[in-house]
């Protein structure tokens, strides 16, 4: 049975704390380590820390210095590490790169900015519109920001890339029937596409803000196996069924059956929506 182990490093990182949050990220790929995972995973925006304020536009390059340094302490293990990039126009992103051997190997940027309540993200981040897939040995792994999955779009597109893991950072915080709406999207998105999900929120509290936490994985037939804790601090090592994926497409054939014609009917349709709001 084809197995990945993956390590949910579920932090409480703080906004504007780069040296703080470097300290923690690196303690966990340690403790990553100790574990003989394949993969760690952090929060979105780990090394700067998640909020609300212009904070985000004066610390950019030290949250890229700090960056630097946990790239040169990744030898074999797979790392993901959210964080602000910086493109060459000066613009920003909500990113998360794929790290090994102490080099960027892989980069994706969040495509679906939030913008209500406590979030600002438009204010300074400008959106991604790519979907790509990583290789991580012979495993095939999507990338998803937050919000991201509670679009059917991306981790659709993903699946139709040949991602075998869909692979989720969040920020998300703790409100009434949080819980229940973030197992909802992950259990439907892993029904979708008959894919396992791996999720790895923020927790702890930060200016009157309480995170969630709650990192999980969700199998392939949309089960959730484990969960890490609720609003505190918790490192999640999960072993991921691979094989899963593959058995239950043998039966199940929406992926097989899927038709170009009715793709491009979705996308007329949007058009039309379009049309109707100029």
């Amino acid at each position: 049975m084809k197995k990945l182990r993956v390590f949910l490093a579920q932090l409480s990182t703080k906004l504007g704390d780069v040296k703080g949050n470097e300290e923690k990220i690196l303690e966990a790929l340690e403790a990553a380590k100790r574990e003989k995972v394949n993969l760690l995973v952090t929060p979105e925006l780990s090394t700067l820390g998640y909020g609300s304020g212009d904070i985000y536009l004066d610390k950019v390059n030290e949250n890229l210095e700090s960056l630097e340094r946990i790239k040169e302490r990744v030898d074999d293990l797979y790392s993901i590490i959210g964080y602000v990039e910086k493109d060459n126009y000066g613009f920003f992103y909500n990113s998360a790169c794929l790290i090994n051997k102490k080099s960027i190997i892989g980069n994706y940027r969040k495509v679906q900015l939030v913008n209500y309540r406590l979030f600002d993200e438009k204010r300074y981040f400008k959106r991604g519109a790519k979907l790509p897939v990583f290789d991580i040995g012979d495993i095939k792994i999507g990338i998803l920001i937050c919000e991201d999955v509670w679009f059917p779009e991306p981790s659709r597109a993903m699946a139709l890339r040949g991602a075998d893991l869909i692979v989720v950072l969040g920020a998300s915080p703790f409100e009434r029937f949080k819980k229940e709406v973030w197992e909802n999207f992950l259990i439907q998105r892993a029904r979708d596409n008959i894919l396992p999900f791996v999720f790895c929120n923020q927790a702890g509290c930060q200016d009157g803000v309480n995170y969630l936490g709650y990192s999980m994985y969700v199998s392939a037939a949309g089960k959730i196996v484990k969960t890490g804790k609720l609003l505190e601090e918790d490192y999640v090592v999960v072993e991921v069924d691979l094989e899963e994926s593959r058995r239950l497409r043998r039966r199940d054939t929406r992926l097989r059956e899927l038709r170009r014609e009715i793709l491009e009917e979705l996308l007329r349709a949007y058009d039309e929506m379009e049309d109707d709001r100029a």
